[in-house]
């Protein structure tokens, strides 16, 4: 018989009293987090175990009170690639973002000047739980914590031509550019598709199925890994569906004020507004 999971939807959050705490939704409503009344899990993030004591959540924090890198991974669904007008690449394409690029599920994002031409992209997260290299994909979900939800944010300005030099990572590395939340599904959880979601000020953009990755997350890991050393706390995003704003019809950018509900079936919304910082 396995082991019954530290955690089924694990939260990180503020409590009435604003203490800080590891949390297990459980068998409450995801779309109604905050205020709602959650276990208290002890220890680390890492190596969680229960209590029995409860708490009302008063505001969401993000998972990870910090991650080393933020691994990502482009054009790993293939209604993406054919909208982007490129071919599905033989192994993952992979770049980077900043661990400063951390934000919360319900944190407004602060967008500054220089990133212009703003998009979304809802991607499953995935956090390493201890470090690793050479990962084989017969493993690869033992160095799982679970997953969770993120927004790449990206500034296409500085991802096209001629600025960009091909190379993603700074038009997506800005200070907050990738919230993640509100939960963390512990991996024996996750045993179907998850529903993937994005909507712009109510409106749905994204709306696709982790069933259409081109790679999965075992394969994902196990590339990843290959020669190089795998951060207990890296957050790997596993690459966006299509109907980013950069390929639609009037290139709808995000704008000043706009809000970004990024959900995952199982894992919960973010729910974040962008507020874009006037120029000095």
């Amino acid at each position: 018989m396995s082991a019954t999971p530290p955690f089924r939807n694990l939260i990180r959050f503020l409590d009435e009293s604003l203490k800080e705490h590891y949390g297990d939704v459980g068998d409450n409503d995801l779309d109604h987090i905050v205020g709602s009344q959650v276990e208290i899990l002890r220890g680390e993030v890492f190596d969680l175990e229960r209590t029995g004591e409860k708490a009302v959540v008063h505001e969401l924090l993000p998972p990870l009170t910090s991650t080393p890198i933020f691994i990502c991974i482009g054009l790993n669904y293939r209604d993406h690639a054919k909208e982007a007008e490129l071919d599905v690449p033989p192994n993952p394409v992979v770049f980077t973002k900043p661990p400063d690029a951390l934000a919360g599920p319900c944190s407004d994002i602060m967008v500054p000047p220089e990133a212009k031409m703003m998009d979304y992209e809802a991607e499953l997260c995935v956090i390493i739980s201890k470090t690793g290299k050479n990962i084989p994909e017969s493993e690869a979900l033992s160095y799982v914590l679970g997953f969770t939800a993120g927004n790449d944010l990206s500034s296409r300005y500085w991802q096209r031509p001629p600025r960009s030099g091909g190379q993603y990572c700074f038009a997506k590395s800005f200070d907050g550019f990738a919230p993640l939340g509100p939960t963390v599904l512990h991996p024996s959880l996750a045993t179907g598709a998850l529903r993937i979601q994005t909507r712009v000020n109510g409106e749905v953009r994204q709306n696709g199925s982790t069933d259409e990755m081109i790679f999965n997350v075992k394969q994902i890991i196990a590339h990843v890994s290959k020669g190089t050393t795998l951060r207990r706390g890296t957050v790997i995003m596993t690459g966006t569906p299509a109907g980013i704003a950069g390929k639609m019809p009037g290139q709808p950018w995000l704008k000043h004020g706009d809000v970004v509900e990024v959900e995952i079936s199982q894992i919960g919304c973010l729910k974040n507004k962008l507020v874009f910082e006037a120029e000095s």
